[in-house]
């Protein structure tokens, strides 16, 4: 969903951003003559990390002096700002494509922008000829940059049937667990006491937590966990510590230590069992099943200051 198509309209302009990576500073005018993709993401978004080894597909293809890709980083987090941590993320995720740091959602919103991931496609006039949220729908996104690439006389042969096989492939189920984000009353959020008893889609907190407007703290040494049932392939979480703080979080799913075939890469385990360490603000990988199942997925800690942002599955 787009708050308002800007389809046909003149590109907006690259506006007050807080720097760029992999490239000089680069604006919508002085690209006049290329066709331009931006492509809207943030780093602990699990829909954008999906999205990314298309980007970089696309970049590697198409990339030169008729075609530009241009990442514009916007935050949902207050984490997320920092362009240090961008440049860490991207160095993480393996871009090498221009990076936009757009920190405080001014382009973002220039170009009525509401959800993770969102791509723009401009022509080399400066038109937007194209756009698109959410994941999927690459072979589209492909078509319309080389038909704009024949407007201004390149030609540039397709590629999208022969990498069908070498990026994974979601297939999602409207059963799938929305993203679940954490709430509660402000300033009631204290102790809490797991009923045992678990419905579906909804988190159950145990021991003392705080609320804040982006996500509940675990506030005490003494063990604590989080409980939610979910159904879906993959589960994921933004989690998050206090600066220079390590945080260990202890990981079961049904009950048990999480079986290595089906961790997520971030998942580590020792004689106690199968565990996260948390050292930063980000999205973190924890389950990855092979069909659509539900499970319980719980999350201890006797570590303060545990973050938990939200959850998101796939």
């Amino acid at each position: 969903m787009l708050a308002e198509s800007l389809t046909g309209k003149p590109a907006p302009e690259l506006s007050n951003l807080r720097g760029w990576i992999n490239t000089s500073p680069l604006t919508m005018e002085g690209l006049k003559g290329k066709v331009v993709l931006l492509d809207f993401w943030t780093y602990s978004c699990v829909n954008c990390v999906r999205s990314l080894p298309h980007m970089k597909l696309l970049h590697k293809e198409y990339a030169g002096d008729a075609f530009v890709l241009i990442g514009v980083h916007t935050p949902e987090f207050e984490f997320e700002k920092p362009p240090e941590n961008v440049a860490s993320a991207v160095k993480r995720f393996g871009i090498g494509y221009p990076v936009a740091i757009d920190s405080e959602n001014t382009t973002w919103k220039l170009y009525g922008n509401q959800y993770w991931p969102r791509q723009t496609v401009v022509d080399s006039k400066g038109t937007v000829r194209w756009e698109h949220a959410g994941e999927g729908d690459y072979d589209k996104m492909e078509d319309r940059i080389r038909d704009l690439l024949k407007e201004v006389g390149k030609q540039a042969e397709s590629k999208g049937n022969t990498r069908t096989n070498t990026i994974e492939r979601f297939a999602f189920s409207s059963k799938t667990t929305p993203e679940i984000y954490q709430v509660c009353v402000p300033r009631s959020c204290t102790r809490y006491i797991d009923p045992r008893e678990h419905s579906r889609d909804i988190p159950y907190l145990n021991g003392d937590w705080t609320q804040y407007p982006e996500y509940v703290t675990h506030v005490t040494p003494e063990s604590g966990y989080i409980l939610l049932k979910y159904g879906a392939r993959n589960a994921n979480a933004v989690l998050g510590v206090s600066d220079m703080k390590t945080v260990r979080v202890d990981v079961q799913l049904d009950g048990k230590p999480i079986d290595k075939r089906q961790a997520g890469a971030d998942v580590q385990w020792d004689s106690n069992g199968s565990y996260l360490v948390v050292t930063e603000n980000r999205l973190y990988d924890i389950v990855r099943s092979k069909t659509f199942e539900t499970h319980e997925l719980k999350l201890l800690t006797s570590g303060e200051d545990l973050r938990i942002y939200t959850y998101t599955f796939g």
